[in-house]
């Protein structure tokens, strides 16, 4: 990947991490003159570097420190927010001013050196493409399906993470789709393949990209794919979790997690009528457990779609 693109990767994470709600958000908001609208402000981002190197206490970050003054941290701020310039040196920087956790940090510099693992898209890094992408029938069935969705303090998706475990019905499958309804997100694979580097539209409302598996698979052969996806929602997407199964798979299993600031009043598991423009045709409560938390096995689903669902008080 070119340098450039590497840069506008890194910087298009970082800034979607700086921005959602949470931990990193609050570090930057309590310096920040006017927190409103939708973009950061780079002075307070320099304020919480600057707080970090004053931490320091090394003969060499003290001579760094002296050496790099506020100006220059609110130059560095804001070329990582625009997408313009982040060197190694300052990533960690920013990694460890912002007390990055371990997985956000190894995302963050695996988008920075290029790794074919991971792919941000996010606002003008997504392609323009010449029109929509009609995907005719699966290349493949899915055994078993595990997904985890997290959600944020805002009531909005944070993280996903999918388990798959897929069979070729086709003589050579090199790739799967992996489709969302969000042009904010980075899409970090785990284990199984590597993330292709187009992304595309299906229809007005949802995105796509393919999956290169990690090896070609013969009519019959199965592969576990493993992948997780960061989120960064303009707006509140429907609260609900839901997976449409085109044909069959033998086991499916959902959880979604609940920040403690925003617990939903009610939560049901569901089926519905169809994708687009559904109405829920059968349902039961679910309870949220200790980590609040919620979870329903389906097991074997028959082109059905099936999920959770929740109301906020």
């Amino acid at each position: 990947m070119p340098e450039e693109d590497r840069v506008r990767q890194s910087c298009a994470y970082l800034r979607m991490l700086l921005f959602r709600p949470g931990d990193y958000r609050s570090r930057w908001e309590r310096h920040a003159r006017d927190i409103d609208g939708p973009r950061i402000d780079p002075q307070a981002v320099a304020t919480v570097l600057q707080e970090r190197k004053l931490r320091r206490s090394s003969g060499m970050e003290e001579s760094r420190v002296l050496t790099r003054p506020a100006e220059e941290l609110v130059r560095v701020a804001r070329h990582a927010l625009d997408g313009s310039m982040l060197s190694p040196a300052d990533l960690e920087d920013f990694i460890a001013a912002f007390g990055l956790t371990v997985r956000h940090a190894h995302r963050l510099r695996e988008l920075r050196r290029g790794s074919p693992s991971v792919l941000a898209i996010y606002r003008d890094l997504r392609p323009i493409g010449d029109g929509y992408r009609h995907a005719g029938p699966p290349h493949h069935d899915t055994l078993s399906f595990h997904e985890l969705h997290t959600i944020g303090p805002d009531g909005r998706p944070a993280e996903h993470e999918t388990i798959q475990v897929i069979r070729s019905t086709v003589p050579w499958l090199e790739s799967v789709p992996y489709r969302f309804d969000t042009d904010e997100l980075v899409v970090h694979m785990v284990r199984g393949g590597q993330v292709g580097p187009r992304v595309y539209q299906v229809n007005e409302t949802v995105y796509g990209v393919d999956i290169l598996l990690a090896q070609p698979l013969a009519l019959g052969e199965t592969a576990l794919l493993q992948h997780h996806t960061t989120f960064a929602y303009q707006t509140h997407p429907p609260p609900e979790l839901r997976r449409a199964v085109l044909r069959a798979t033998e086991e499916l299993t959902m959880w979604v997690r609940f920040h403690p600031q925003r617990v939903p009043a009610r939560v049901w598991s569901a089926r519905w009528d169809r994708i687009d423009q559904a109405r829920v045709i059968e349902r039961s409560p679910v309870e949220l457990d200790s980590e609040l938390s919620v979870h329903a096995r389906f097991g074997r689903v028959e082109q059905a779609v099936v999920g959770l669902y929740w109301e906020w008080d």
